[in-house]
């Protein structure tokens, strides 16, 4: 008979030992059960659907019982967009975006439909607190703005370095912070520059727009974002592509319209719709708004003085000039379709320049 040795352990050894089996076979389990679930979770984040999918007409039923989105600018701009305006330096983006914000912190009527009051939060990244004051005062009075109407700048009582964060994810979080402290219907980032510091790649311009986006559809909001541009001459039409390091963004927003300088006077400006992915351009280059500067009662706004052309903003050129400026164009290495854009013709136009003034 083989020999056991469990029978020759005491009676103390033999509880130990089976206590140990029992501890040992508890831990087992555990870690079976641990297993199962962590195969259970990766199968589930496998098979996760994050895509809703109905009828196509039962999306249109549901999109008839939702309420259509009301103006906050013309037709421009729209409730729940997001948009961009942009235009050269010092032409007046900052004084339209605090236009807008004004009247749609306040309630109106715009072609007999009533809205009401917005809270608008305006990120003001451009102006100090001193050149705020001084362009919405005179020396007896100051413009009285709603109280729908808040602003914010960068406080620089506070550090602007975090461990955890870049700068841009620093302001991005503080501008987060404030839509939801406020409550705000529409949120104003002027200027975008200081979300993202190059938006000139498209992985660049994606990851800030999905952030963007995020937040407007997150919260419902409205937004609208100010853009530089380079400096540009006064000879061709504006075009999506002067948009340069934010050119990328355009492609992910609802809606998108500059300003534009002209030779009429110094004061004179006019507004030119680029983009719009939910509503027909109303404002194109034969239909653009003609304004001029003005200042009235502390208040310096964009006052509409009818509509035209946006050749009749732009300084003509005489043969010479253009001579001159297609051989720079050629030189940069332009190709004759980008070139076409800036004249405002066709390839087949520039060609037959090209061939008339032996320019290659």
């Amino acid at each position: 008979m083989e020999h056991d040795p469990f029978l020759t352990l005491t009676v103390s050894q033999r509880i130990r030992s089976n206590t140990n089996i029992r501890i040992l076979l508890t831990r087992n389990l555990i870690k079976m059960k641990n297993n199962n679930s962590r195969k259970k979770t990766n199968n589930s984040d496998k098979t996760r659907n994050v895509l809703e999918s109905k009828l196509t007409n039962e999306w249109i039923k549901i999109g008839m019982r939702m309420p259509d989105p009301k103006p906050l600018y013309r037709t421009i701009w729209h409730q729940g967009e997001v948009g961009i305006l942009f235009a050269n330096t010092g032409k007046g983006k900052s004084i339209l975006a605090m236009q807008l914000a004004d009247s749609i912190s306040r309630e109106r009527t715009v072609s007999n439909v009533y809205i009401p009051a917005q809270k608008v939060v305006y990120c003001d990244f451009e102006l100090s607190t001193k050149a705020f004051q001084r362009r919405y005062s005179t020396a007896e009075d100051s413009y009285c703005f709603s109280d729908m109407f808040i602003r914010a700048e960068i406080d620089r009582n506070q550090s602007l370095e975090d461990k955890n964060l870049t700068f841009e994810e620093l302001v991005m979080s503080s501008v987060k912070e404030n839509v939801n402290l406020h409550q705000a219907d529409v949120l104003i980032i002027d200027n975008i520059t200081y979300l993202s510091a190059t938006n000139e790649k498209s992985h660049e311009a994606m990851a800030l727009m999905k952030l963007i986006l995020d937040l407007a559809r997150g919260k419902n909001i409205s937004i609208l974002l100010i853009a530089h541009t380079p400096k540009r001459d006064i000879y061709s039409p504006i075009q999506l592509e002067d948009l340069a390091g934010s050119k990328a963004l355009s492609n992910f927003v609802d809606f998108c319209f500059c300003i534009g300088e002209s030779t009429q006077g110094d004061n004179v400006r006019y507004i030119k719709q680029l983009k719009n992915r939910n509503y027909p351009i109303e404002y194109g280059a034969e239909n653009v708004i003609n304004c001029e500067l003005v200042k009235e009662d502390s208040f310096l706004h964009f006052n509409c003085t009818g509509y035209g052309s946006e050749k009749d903003h732009l300084q003509s050129q005489d043969d010479d000039d253009k001579k001159q400026k297609l051989e720079e164009l050629v030189q940069a290495g332009k190709t004759n379709k980008v070139i076409g854009k800036f004249f405002d013709v066709d390839e087949r136009t520039i060609r037959r320049w090209r061939k008339k003034w032996d320019i290659s």
